[in-house]
């Protein structure tokens, strides 16, 4: 056993127990070099949009700031790395505009608007972020209209709500193998429909904004590259520049082709990606330089599909919405290819988040009778019922 109270620069020294192992092995760990620890990239969006409402509505606000700093300043990436403290500065910058463009801050830095929501669903993001361009657009308004003359809606919009929330939310994906056996089910459908095409226009619409954001972000991150290691292959370090290499007339070829790019790893520009491919989000994973520590993950976009491999389409397991159809675990386990007790936790999960979507927009809006609120009022009473009738 080892540890230390892990206060970084305070705890210098850790104490090593060992406890039943072989003198011999204790000798190797203690000659054993020292691996190197490398931090993930800390931060998100959402994240962002949080310190910047903390700094924002805390009492203490040089408190607050101070933490938000700490937290910026001090990641396991960026220790003794300043080139990796500056790409996290950008990817700030980068953030801000995001969020000062979709309206969640003002131009002083503070929280506006669906920031609230945004940062109680930021363990979903993007979908956080997707849920507020719908509302944004209109689109649930058009689509929670009430039954005439009463203040209640039909089972076809509930069911039409929770097949939007599931394709944002409910994101649990089957092999493409899976779609050969969808005559066997008994009562649920398994395989989620595609949203709604103007919600799945709009998705779309957003993806496109943030890929642009994101471009001009990799564009202005490129410079602090690290050439040399992106002129090496990942596995066997080859270096291509090198005049003694095998690879010369390669190397040679590698260098003309990436002049005239600034932010294109050099070998995806061997496949005659350039600069203005980066504004397409389909690309950008295989086009970051590796050195950089940066790839699609760190842009907030929703891809609607996911292929294997194979190039197959993996469609999406549509357990929330078969639920609220049928009511029934059991038919998640046999058809859904569920556990009963993953499947539970996961529908408590969907029915949470619909009541935290709720209580959200009952403190943005000022009608108390707005549609959109009052359905998704009724949907988070209706999804908790059922949910209790299995308990």
């Amino acid at each position: 056993m080892s540890g230390r109270a892990g206060r970084r620069g305070q705890d210098m020294i850790g104490n090593v127990f060992f406890y039943d192992i072989p003198l011999p092995k204790v000798e190797r760990l203690l000659k054993s070099n020292v691996p190197q620890l490398k931090g993930q990239f800390p931060l998100t969006v959402s994240l962002i949009l949080r310190l910047m409402l903390l700094a924002a509505k805390a009492e203490d606000k040089a408190d607050a700031r101070a933490k938000a700093l700490s937290v910026l300043k001090h990641s396991l990436m960026s220790f003794r790395k300043e080139r990796y403290a500056e790409i996290l500065k950008i990817y700030f910058i980068f953030s801000l505009q995001f969020l000062v463009k979709e309206s969640y801050l003002d131009q002083e830095g503070n929280p506006i608007g669906f920031a609230g929501l945004v940062t109680h669903l930021f363990y979903h993001e993007p979908s956080n972020f997707v849920l507020v361009s719908f509302l944004v657009k209109g689109l649930f308004h058009k689509l929670c209209q009430p039954i005439k003359g009463s203040t209640l809606f039909s089972e076809d919009v509930l069911e039409k709500l929770v097949l939007i929330l599931a394709n944002l939310f409910g994101r649990k994906y089957l092999p493409a193998c899976s779609m050969k056996y969808k005559s066997t089910f008994c009562q649920s459908k398994v395989f989620l429909e595609d949203l709604p095409e103007d919600f799945a226009e709009a998705v779309n619409e957003y993806n496109t904004k943030v890929e642009e954001n994101f471009a001009h972000f990799l564009l202005t991150t490129a410079k602090l590259a690290d050439m040399e290691q992106e002129y090496r292959l990942p596995l066997s370090k080859t270096d291509f520049t090198s005049k003694n290499c095998h690879g010369s007339e390669l190397a040679s070829y590698l260098m003309d082709t990436t002049k005239s790019v600034s932010a294109i790893s050099p070998f995806a520009c061997l496949s005659g990606v350039a600069d203005n491919d980066l504004f397409h989000g389909e690309i950008v994973n295989k086009a970051v330089f590796r050195s950089l520590g940066i790839n699609v993950t760190n842009c907030p976009l929703l891809y609607l599909n996911k292929y294997d491999n194979q190039g197959r389409r993996r469609p999406l397991n549509a357990y929330a919405l078969d639920f609220y159809k049928h009511g029934s675990l059991i038919a998640l386990t046999t058809d859904n290819w569920l556990n009963e007790g993953d499947a539970y936790y996961a529908l408590k999960d969907f029915s949470l988040l619909i009541k935290s979507i709720g209580t959200s927009l009952s403190e943005l809006c000022d009608d108390p009778n707005d549609n959109v609120l009052l359905a998704f009022q009724q949907l988070g009473e209706a999804y908790e019922e059922k949910l209790k009738s299995i308990t």
